[in-house]
């Protein structure tokens, strides 16, 4: 077999050779799915098949859902060498072909039923492949291996391109700074195509032969019965599962859990306190992004956390807080928060409006947070979320954490709508504790006492639960679409 083009694929293959009967894949009852030497064979023969109808140097589009058949055709695009932008296995048909144009995408590799039947050149039960002849591929670096899509402002995604080399130094920062090693089984609980499972699943993987654990689904006691079957040491998770894990009734002992967090939206402090309770284990949180990876990580003991605060920097990671200049600002000031690590992107494409990849090594995120002394930082709102209410700045993350600590509120999510007199609107959608009476009322006068009347909503929606994706973040969309009632403030249980 021809030597591996992509370094971290060929570094698996050479752990497979070595040591080829140590598990890589474990089913949801804890059974090993594939060893080392039968995923490599596995990844080789997918290759092949590939390699048939993709040339060397192609953009793919890879869109299938978690379990051995991603990390087999994962791997096997890289040997080829092909550029991989990984879609969401959930995205429906249009989305899968947005993404494709704003990756320049010639390939589309995806569950055969979401697929153009007169596309399809290589069928298979569980892949195929689509070709897309009309696509104009787009000018990405040369040394592209992954292409990570976020949300763009022209209806298209934006790329962010990742080497080999940025996604190994962001692993190893990881593994590091966490403490879990290649024995350690990780619960692939969080979607393999979204930064969050790229780093702290599929790259373990394949860098380290840290074996994956593939739960049947991500409702609580699937998680949990994965956790425990599997001997699950690593536990990459949302903020939504902690919440559910925590009430859940008959939940195992946990005694291989080591290292468990939360990342992809704000943990609640009291999700992670109830879930300290229950399993005796404290949840870390987990702060990153596509642009560059791993950022801080919460490395305390204390089971519960101060909302917004997300630890101190990875290992060989640097964060900075600056002002528009990009000069750091005294401590506990507030600024833009700039990250300096060996796992920032390539580029961004195209380029974000505020900050994104400024050059080699340094990404300023959208971001705002303080720095404390001891180098903590804590995350106060989004650069382009403030709203502006008759010409006063408002952070929604302030509103958020104000509603989140009146009593029976469990969540929230906070937006601007347009106002032809005041600018915007503060809105607010809230996810009630469950059998609380919350009203309308009750919240309104929550926000009075601790808020100035400019940053009080003017319209309040409960709801019984948050519209969350299956990346723990909330449905922005669905969240507009409630919020656009008529009234002040209305009550939609």
């Amino acid at each position: 077999m021809p030597e591996a083009p992509c370094p971290i694929v060929r570094r698996f293959l050479g752990l497979a050779r070595n040591a080829g009967g140590l598990p890589a894949v474990f089913g949801p009852d804890g059974e090993v799915v594939a060893t080392r030497a039968s995923l490599a064979a596995e990844i080789e023969v997918q290759r092949a098949a590939f390699a048939e109808i993709i040339a060397p140097r192609s953009t793919v589009v890879l869109s299938l859902p978690n379990g051995v058949e991603l990390v087999r055709a994962f791997a096997a695009l890289r040997l080829i060498p092909a550029g991989v932008a990984l879609v969401d296995a959930a995205a429906p048909a249009d989305e899968i072909e947005r993404s494709a144009v704003a990756a320049g995408a010639g390939w589309v590799v995806a569950t055969p039923e979401r697929l153009a039947e007169g596309r399809v050149v290589l069928a298979g039960r569980t892949a195929a492949v689509a070709a897309r002849p009309e696509n104009e591929p787009i000018g990405l670096p040369r040394a592209t291996a992954i292409l990570k899509l976020t949300s763009g402002s022209t209806g298209l995604p934006r790329v962010v391109a990742v080497s080999p080399r940025q996604l190994a130094a962001d692993t190893v920062q990881i593994m590091r700074t966490m403490g879990f090693g290649p024995t350690d089984v990780t619960i692939a609980a969080i979607p393999l195509t979204h930064s969050y499972g790229i780093g702290s699943c599929l790259i373990p993987l394949l860098l380290a032969g840290t074996p994956l654990a593939f739960p049947t689904c991500a409702l609580p006691a699937a998680l949990a019965h994965t956790l425990a079957a599997a001997r699950v040491a690593h536990f990459p998770a949302v903020p939504a599962m902690i919440r559910t894990l925590a009430t859940l009734e008959g939940l195992p002992e946990l005694p291989d859990l080591t290292v468990c967090l939360a990342a992809g939206a704000p943990l609640a402090p009291q999700d992670a306190a109830a879930f300290h309770a229950v399993t005796g284990h404290k949840v870390h949180v987990f702060y990153g992004c596509s642009e560059c990876g791993g950022i801080t990580y919460d490395r305390t003991s204390e089971p519960v956390h101060m909302a917004g605060v997300v630890g101190t920097p990875m290992e060989r990671v640097r964060v900075e807080v600056v002002d528009d200049q990009l000069r750091p600002v005294p401590v506990g000031t507030e600024g833009c928060v700039l990250v300096l690590s060996r796992s920032v992107a390539l580029a961004e494409l195209p380029q974000a409006d505020n900050g994104g990849v400024i050059d080699a090594g340094r990404f300023l995120s959208g971001d705002l947070g303080v720095l404390d002394e001891r180098g903590c930082l804590t995350l106060t709102g989004r650069v382009s979320e403030s709203l502006n209410v008759a010409g006063k700045k408002v952070h929604p993350e302030e509103v958020r954490r104000v509603l989140e600590g009146i009593p029976g509120v469990r969540c929230a999510v906070v937006a601007g709508l347009p106002d032809p007199h005041r600018g915007q609107l503060v809105a607010a959608v809230v996810e009630a504790e469950r059998g609380v009476a919350l009203t309308v009322h009750s919240v309104l006068a929550g926000c009075r006492a601790r808020l100035a009347p400019h940053k009080v909503p003017r319209r309040v929606i409960i709801v019984d639960r948050l519209p969350i994706s299956e990346r723990g973040k909330v449905r922005k969309e669905v969240v507009m679409q409630l919020l656009a009632g008529s009234g002040q403030a209305r009550n939609a249980r």
